[in-house]
């Protein structure tokens, strides 16, 4: 029998696969949502500042307006802990600046700072001497003031609040100008209880005022407003003084101006009397008091006399020649005038001898 090959043919070797591509994956249903998310809330937290941003200046106008009726400061520690919201601390300027600007363009206020407490007796200024740093000039303390012309500043406009009642406001604010008034006209703007209480007798506002309130407690009032700042001091003897200061607010919102306002309304002069009553009071409270009518026609007056002083200069430098010819007659006037009154000097000289010799001859007629 045939050998049989029983040898196995080698299987031919199958191709080597191609290299597998890869594909870009598509991302799952969670992770699409969870990107969407992340590029909401990114879009949500720029919206959320500026709302946070608006809702913080609101929030200031709305506490200016509110302390202002309760006559209370807006203090720095206050618009941190009620209007700012945490960690904005650095956005107080431009919340500031559009709160003012919201105020003047709605209301017509703003917010005006107030000056720092004077040191005024001897022991504050020794405090202050030996703490030896600069106090600070900011006060960090805001009161509401008008910005509304001259023209608009009146009763009918600007009417005093009825709660808790018209009357009652309207007295307030009218003790409150006089006692201001008093101490502004006072020597080094200070005045002593006793003398305070002796004006007070004049005006029967010892005891009470016009609303029906007591004078001490109203006086308390402005003390705890600012208005007025009362003083305490031993002297060398240890006798306790007793002084009203005018206080930071009195400053702000009345101040020289609103004293002269008063002064001129009680005293009302014309002409003369007027110009005087004006000099006193700038004597008494300064330059800043100056009407601006009789300021605008003062300056007039003076332009106009200082155009007639230039224009007399003016003449003889213009003329030349003919100022100096002018001059020479007049010397020969000045010369002919001294002649004349020689001459009747001497006229009258000879007429008091010739009286004299007509005297003695009379009385020798008489001896004989």
């Amino acid at each position: 029998m045939p050998i049989i090959n029983r040898k196995r043919r080698a299987q031919a070797e199958p191709e080597a696969p191609p290299p597998p591509t890869r594909r870009r994956r598509s991302p799952s249903v969670s992770e699409a949502s969870s990107i969407d998310e992340e590029v909401d809330g990114e879009a949500d937290g720029d919206t959320q500042a500026g709302s946070s941003h608006d809702q913080m200046v609101k929030k200031l106008v709305r506490l200016a307006l509110a302390s202002e009726y309760s006559r209370q400061l807006v203090r720095r520690t206050d618009i941190t802990s009620k209007v700012m919201a945490p960690n904005t601390s650095r956005q107080f300027k431009h919340v500031f600046s559009e709160a003012q600007d919201q105020l003047r363009s709605v209301f017509g206020m703003e917010m005006t700072e107030l000056p720092q407490k004077e040191k005024v007796t001897i022991g504050q200024k020794r405090t202050a001497a030996r703490a030896g740093s600069q106090p600070s000039s900011s006060s960090k303390a805001w009161i509401l003031t008008s910005t509304l012309p001259a023209s608009y500043r009146q009763p009918k406009i600007l009417s005093p609040p009825q709660i808790p009642s018209t009357a009652a406001e309207s007295s307030y604010v009218g003790f409150v100008t006089f006692v201001l008034t008093l101490i502004y006209l006072s020597p080094s703007s200070s005045i002593s209880e006793a003398r305070l209480e002796k004006h007070m007798k004049r005006m029967n506002a010892d005891n009470y005022v016009l609303s029906g309130e007591k004078t001490e407690k109203v006086l308390k009032r402005m003390e705890r407003e600012q208005y007025i700042m009362k003083v305490k001091e031993r002297d060398g003897g240890g006798e306790e003084t007793v002084d009203y200061v005018i206080g930071p607010r009195g400053k702000v919102e009345v101040g020289e101006r609103g004293v002269a306002g008063l002064v001129r309304k009680v005293y009302a002069k014309k002409d003369a009397e007027a110009d005087e009553l004006e000099r006193r009071l700038i004597r008494s409270l300064g330059d800043v008091v100056i009407d601006k009518e009789r300021r605008v026609e003062g300056e007039g007056a003076e332009e106009a006399d200082t155009q007639e002083m230039e224009q007399a200069e003016e003449e003889p430098q213009r003329n030349g020649r003919r100022g100096a010819k002018k001059q020479t007659p007049r010397r020969s006037s000045e010369r002919n005038r001294r002649r004349t009154r020689d001459e009747e000097d001497e006229e009258e000289d000879d007429g008091e001898e010739v009286e004299t010799e007509d005297d003695d001859d009379d009385d020798d007629d008489d001896d004989e």
